[in-house]
This record gives structure tokens, C-alpha cells and sequence, in this order.
């Protein structure tokens, strides 16, 4: 991928495509801002949100399972791999780095949320699925910035996290979409 952007027409047709109309410079400066107090332990603020979650999300456990071990009739849990869970944690959250690194490159971090959408559709992963991290990830933030996590944080960080999911929700709805195809709006 490198450092090379990648721009192309933007469909009107698609609400909060253009990250610049949807954030404000501000927004932006905050959230790569507070990233840069967490991004060295990673580890602790994936186990954090992904903990949080699988309290919350009981029953999204079984999309993780090589991280949670089911019972034989797939209702209770017996174990969780916790150095799975935190390597599993560790990759989301790199991707998020990426992303909120790439703040300023709006159709190049599209593209990849995009990429990144289709790739869990073949973990059964479903749309409205995604929206259901984000009270962990908020949990998470909030226990790893403590005083830094201060609302107009809050609220960028919220913004920036469903402007991912939109992408992703894209990607996720057509698993078969090409950049290119989606550049030129012919999808």
C-alpha cells in the first residue's frame, strides 16, 4: 500500500463519504492526538474493550471461535484464550491506528475500510454488528486516556468510529466491490 494516495471522484450519492466534511480539523487533531498517548500498549486497551464487549455482546461471542471456547450445545462459555483474544484485539486496533493515521487521506482510508468490510463478511460478521463495538471501544478509551478522554474527545473518537463503520458497512454489503468500481460510481 505504502504512503501513496489514492483519490477518486466521490459518489454523491453516498452520505459522509468525504472525511473533511464529516470531521472538523479539530476533530481530527484530537483523535490522532489522544491515539498517540495509547498506541504504545495496545494490548491493554484491546483486552479492555474486547473483555468489556463479550460482557455486553454475549451473544456475538460465537463469531470468535478460536478466542472462545462454547460448550458442546453453543450456549455457554467455558474458556477464553486470553493471548488469543489479545493478538486478535492488538490486529483491530492496529487497524484502527491505520485509520485514524490516515485521517487526512479520506479516499485512501475508504478504500481500505471498505477492503476491510468485505473481508468480514466471511466471518459472518453482519452490519449492524458494528455499531456494537463502539460502547466497548468508548469503555476502553475512556479507561486508557482517563482525564485525556474529555467529551469533545469522546465525541470526535465517536465520530471517526462510525465513519469506519459506514465504510466497512459498505464493504460488507458488496463483498465483490472493486475500488475502481467504486471510485468511478459505477457501483
Amino acid at each position: 500500500m505504502g504512503n501513496q494516495a489514492i483519490t477518486c471522484p466521490v459518489p454523491p450519492k453516498v452520505k459522509g463519504q468525504e472525511l473533511g466534511k464529516y470531521l472538523t480539523v479539530r476533530q481530527i487533531h484530537l483523535v490522532q492526538n489522544s491515539w498517540d498517548l495509547i498506541k504504545d500498549d495496545l494490548g491493554k486497551l484491546g483486552l479492555c474493550v474486547f473483555m468489556r464487549f463479550f460482557e455486553s455482546e454475549p451473544d456475538l461471542k460465537s463469531l470468535f471461535p478460536k478466542i472462545v471456547k462454547m460448550n458442546n450445545e453453543n450456549q455457554l462459555e467455558y474458556d477464553i484464550d486470553r493471548e488469543m483474544l489479545q493478538r486478535h484485539a492488538v490486529t483491530v486496533l492496529e487497524g484502527l491506528g491505520a485509520a485514524v493515521e490516515s485521517l487526512e487521506e479520506s479516499d485512501f482510508l475508504n478504500s481500505v475500510l471498505i477492503s476491510i468490510g468485505q473481508t468480514h463478511v466471511q466471518r459472518h460478521v453482519k452490519p449492524n454488528m458494528l455499531r456494537r463495538l463502539w460502547p466497548s471501544l468508548n469503555y476502553g478509551l475512556k479507561q486508557c486516556l482517563q482525564e485525556n478522554y474529555t467529551k469533545e474527545v469522546n465525541e470526535a473518537w465517536k465520530k471517526v468510529y462510525f465513519y469506519v463503520c459506514f465504510h466497512m458497512k459498505r464493504g460488507m454489503e458488496n463483498p465483490d466491490l472493486d475500488f475502481d468500481s467504486y471510485c468511478n460510481g459505477t457501483k
